[in-house]
């Protein structure tokens, strides 16, 4: 792990409205502390920056409702830490604007980022074939399909996975890049081309200097709970990976 990181994070691009934004963790730590969303927000920062381009990416706290009270004791707890950090924090997000465009790094733990994802993947391939379905139901909607063939070609293209490569695991002590099991050459081409546009930006090292940043804040802030490394607090247990790698 890299200095100043507890967890790692496994982010994952997703498509909004306006453009593709970054979700994690989406299953690599599945039970988290309030410090380790905010180091996700903090690495999630830094790639949004590096692999899309976002100069001032805005983060959301992935909770039940918008106000800050809002959520369980971890979301209410590192709402606390994202607002005093150096980031573009733009406050909770609920679910159902995930895809809105509000922010570019949505941040959750990895239980309900991975849930998150794979509901919204079902949805895509559910949606995908009823509207196969009723294109193809008649002689009318066959010759509509062919007049919307492209505007449904480009469409694919924004909720396919494969035009990102794979998902990048965050905080570990090199470039890592997880791909789908099921990723085709197209996919592989993305994923190396990332992994490249990380290092030669350097990738680790911003990571680790705004962890350190981060870190600084959240010291100011106060503590929060016992720091990483002491013994467990009544109730908790060390977070595992989650099961295989979710598609990006």
């Amino acid at each position: 792990m890299l200095a100043g990181v507890d967890r790692p994070a496994l982010a994952a691009t997703i498509p909004t409205r306006t453009r593709p934004a970054i979700l994690l963790d989406v299953g690599a730590s599945v039970e988290c502390r309030p410090q380790h969303l905010l180091q996700f927000a903090v690495m999630g920062s830094v790639y949004a920056r590096v692999g899309l381009g976002i100069e001032t990416p805005r983060v959301g706290l992935l909770s039940i409702g918008e106000e800050e009270t809002k959520g369980n004791e971890l979301t209410r707890e590192a709402h606390r830490l994202l607002k005093a950090a150096p980031l573009n924090f733009a406050g909770n997000i609920e679910a159902r604007h995930v895809y809105s465009g509000d922010a570019d790094v949505i941040v959750c733990d990895g239980f309900t980022g991975n849930v998150a994802l794979k509901i919204s993947e079902g949805l895509v391939e559910v949606v995908e074939g009823l509207l196969k379905e009723e294109l193809s139901s008649t002689v009318t909607m066959r010759v509509g399909s062919l007049l919307t063939r492209r505007a449904l070609r480009r469409f694919r293209r924004r909720v396919d996975y494969s035009e990102y490569g794979g998902a990048p695991l965050l905080g570990v002590a090199g470039v890592t890049i997880v791909g789908h099991g099921r990723s085709s050459a197209k996919a592989v081409r993305n994923a190396i081309a990332m992994a490249y546009r990380f290092a030669d930006n350097r990738f680790i090292e911003r990571v680790q200097r705004e962890i350190a940043a981060a870190a600084v804040s959240a010291g100011a802030c106060g503590p929060s709970e016992a720091p990483e490394g002491s013994p467990a607090q009544p109730g908790r247990r060390a977070s595992g990976s989650g099961g295989g790698a979710p598609r990006p």
